[in-house]
């Protein structure tokens, strides 16, 4: 009887398990800024002379190669500061070379909470760059990617081996260089038909208590960072008039306070400044009102990289 109940778990089970881990394959197969930056990590990380961090506005928003220091950027979707920060300290050291590092201070970075431990893309950060996002002790289970996300993950792995879904192409640098799909681009580029859209995905909702905390994170970075002898820039990335008309004021207000801070404070210190720019980025630069597309990542890159060049080392 039980030598029947453990072949039955055994015949139940096993197809089970390879079909798990023919998705995780098939995942992690995937062309990806993680993925290539793992690539650029093993082949150059004695080279690097500047890292970037941030989140989605960063990763759309500058293509590393434009840069003229060797430059490694591993901004991503949702990544806050605290993570930035985990990120510092886990591979600066590996980075023998490295001169500067590039935060993002988004309008309202230090009103919204920060990535917990249950954040979807920590396996991601285990598996490709061998950063413990989880405060804790990692188990075997802590590097499977498709666990953690099994519904957005399926339909990747659907739209890449069976729609073959093209609709981005990943650098050696991790940046996409066809990100133009989004409403902009549905629309036209009609800024008519963009200024009558009202629902937009924006942040104004006032939190003093993440303020403070967010802040407290965010000086403790700099203070890092100063006594590594790191210049730092810190990047307010260009935004659509659209979204600048809905940001909130005091949320604004109080970003820029730290700020004036900080440049105060430290003196190794660069802002590039670029989110109220209505001159240089135009409607064609931008995929939605918060993100650059390839057109608009060369215009901010090249700004970057002038400040980079800049800077007496």
């Amino acid at each position: 009887m039980q030598n029947n109940f453990i072949k039955y778990c055994f015949l139940f089970f096993t197809p089970l398990i390879i079909g798990y881990a023919l998705l995780e394959y098939l995942t992690l197969e995937i062309p990806s800024s993680f993925k290539a930056n793992k690539t650029a990590i093993n082949l150059k990380q004695e080279k690097f002379e500047t890292l970037i961090l941030g989140s989605s506005q960063m990763m759309v928003g500058i293509n590393a190669e434009w840069i003229d220091s060797p430059t490694l950027n591993l901004a991503t979707g949702s990544q806050h500061h605290n993570t930035d920060f985990k990120l510092i300290k886990s591979l600066s050291p590996k980075f023998k070379n490295l001169k500067t590092v590039v935060l993002e201070v988004s309008y309202s970075h230090f009103e919204l909470p920060h990535n917990g431990m249950k954040f979807w893309k920590n396996p991601l950060y285990l598996k490709f760059y061998n950063v413990n996002m989880y405060e804790r002790q990692t188990y075997f289970k802590d590097k499977l990617v498709f666990l953690k996300n099994p519904s957005l993950f399926l339909n990747d792995v659907y739209d890449y081996y069976f729609k073959n879904n093209l609709s981005y192409s990943i650098n050696d640098y991790g940046f996409n260089t066809i990100n133009y799909n989004d409403y902009f681009k549905e629309l036209n580029y009609n800024e008519n038909e963009i200024s009558q859209i009202t629902k937009l995905d924006i942040n104004t909702k006032e939190n003093l208590d993440l303020f403070n905390n967010n802040t407290k994170l965010f000086f403790e970075i700099l203070d890092y960072l100063e006594d590594k002898k790191i210049h730092i820039i810190i990047c307010k990335v260009p935004m659509y008039k659209t979204f600048l008309n809905q940001r909130n004021e005091n949320i604004l207000k109080r970003r820029d306070s730290i700020l004036n801070v900080v440049l105060k404070k430290y003196k190794g210190v660069e802002i590039l400044d670029l989110e109220e720019d209505t001159i240089n980025f135009k409607v064609t630069d931008y995929k939605n009102d918060s993100h650059l597309n390839p057109d608009g990542a060369k215009i901010f890159t090249q700004k970057l990289n002038e400040v980079i060049n800049n800077i007496n080392y």
